[in-house]
């Protein structure tokens, strides 16, 4: 009989303790998996979303409100910024892009926003990747958003270009008309005009999947937004690093708005509460720990049990390593058992609480998605498994045959 068939047959006489101490260690093993993805997916998501988002520019308040709003669509400003302030920074030297940003309304509990087409020609989704569109970009008017602001009567066209996410959401397909509703919730009373869709946009993967966007000049033709003179926010790109750094402290010493960069903004955010991922890591190394002490006092305790038939397998001819090596397998083969479920079950988790991330924020969480530090875990695990085992391993290592076979044992 080999090795393996022995540590099977141990392991299924106690088949409720070895199932004990098997989920006890997956469970550990899981949560860290879980927190692992997590946290370096969710930080790899945010960068990329922040992506081409040099500065963003709105009235005085929290950095990081302004940049959950403008960047990941998630919050709501408490003040607007006005269009004359927009004009200035259109007009600055040091900006290469101004684009405004305008929000308040939705469709079907979807975000509405509204821009100009530079923000599709402008920006990047990723370094070196465009936005794709199905049908076309919506027509913006800069002279017709001027007698919208001035509070003058103007015609054009009132399009919307959808993202993804939202065009599933909401069930719109290019040529729809809708009518958006007032704030940003699905109860809001529905305005009277009316918007065409006329592009869908190609998956990106940040947060803009999630979002219809209209042109900026049909927003001011909503009646409760005439003459509101006012803007949500600004993305700004600037013509170099050194102006940007210039151009965000100029702006934040002024009274009535302030200037963001998404990336720090975010580096702030993650640093500043990474302490929570860590203690739940912690945690989950402390279960990880206790369930292989739990695999030493189940071996442990039951060696008293394992004398007669260690001491029939010597008898037969077993040498005492190999006896060594059956304690040794046996405790390795419940942590790695534990380690593979913790494995399935931590890519499970990641896959509940990624879809609610991705829900939420517009963060894409792949469940599938492995790194080199489950490779560790796992090896870790099989570490502590072989030191659990080593103690009882001995013992049985350094019994005599005869007390085993003598009737008193």
């Amino acid at each position: 009989m080999s090795l393996w068939k022995i540590v099977l047959k141990n392991v299924l006489q106690r088949r409720l303790s070895s199932m004990l101490t098997a989920a006890s260690i997956g469970l550990g093993v899981a949560v860290v998996i879980a927190v692992l993805a997590l946290r370096a997916q969710s930080r790899e998501g945010f960068s990329q979303s922040a992506y081409g988002y040099e500065l963003v520019v709105g009235a005085k308040g929290s950095p990081l409100q302004l940049v959950l709003n403008v960047v990941y669509h998630m919050d709501d400003l408490s003040a607007n910024l006005s269009y004359a302030r927009y004009q200035e920074l259109a007009a600055h030297k040091a900006v290469a892009l101004a684009i405004p940003m305008s929000d308040g309304d939705s469709f079907r509990g979807t975000r509405i926003i509204g821009t100009t087409d530079t923000f599709f020609t402008g920006l990047e989704v990723q370094p070196g990747r465009h936005f794709e569109v199905e049908g076309r970009l919506f027509r913006f008017d800069p002279e017709r958003l001027e007698k919208a602001m001035a509070g003058q009567p103007s015609e054009g066209p009132s399009e919307a270009v959808l993202g993804s996410s939202a065009a599933a959401k909401t069930g719109l397909r290019i040529g729809d008309r809708f009518q958006p509703s007032h704030g940003v919730g699905e109860t809001g009373e529905k305005h009277q005009e009316e918007w065409t869709v006329v592009g869908i946009l190609k998956p990106t993967g940040t947060p803009n999947d999630r979002v219809i966007f209209i042109n900026l000049d049909s927003f001011y033709e909503i009646r409760e937004h005439k003459k509101a003179s006012q803007v949500s926010a600004v993305i700004v790109k600037t013509r170099s690093e050194g102006s940007s750094y210039a151009l965000e402290y100029d702006l934040n010493q002024l009274p009535d708005c302030m200037a963001a960069s998404p990336a720090k903004v975010m580096a702030g955010f993650f640093e500043r509460f990474d302490w929570v991922p860590l203690l739940l890591l912690a945690i989950s190394v402390l279960v990880v720990v206790m369930a292989s002490v739990s695999v030493f006092v189940a071996i442990t305790n039951s060696m008293s049990e394992r004398r007669r038939p260690i001491a029939i397998l010597r008898a037969l001819g077993a040498r005492r390593t190999s006896v060594l090596a059956i304690i040794l397998l046996e405790a390795l083969a419940l942590c790695a058992a534990g380690a593979l479920a913790g494995l399935v079950l931590g890519h499970v988790l990641v896959a509940l609480a990624g879809l609610a991330l991705s829900a939420r924020s517009g963060i894409p969480v792949s469940a599938l998605a492995a790194g080199p530090e489950e490779l560790a875990v796992v090896a870790g695990v099989l570490v502590l498994g072989a030191l659990a085992g080593i103690f009882p391993a001995y013992q049985a290592y350094r019994s005599d045959i005869a007390d085993g076979l003598s009737p008193a044992s």
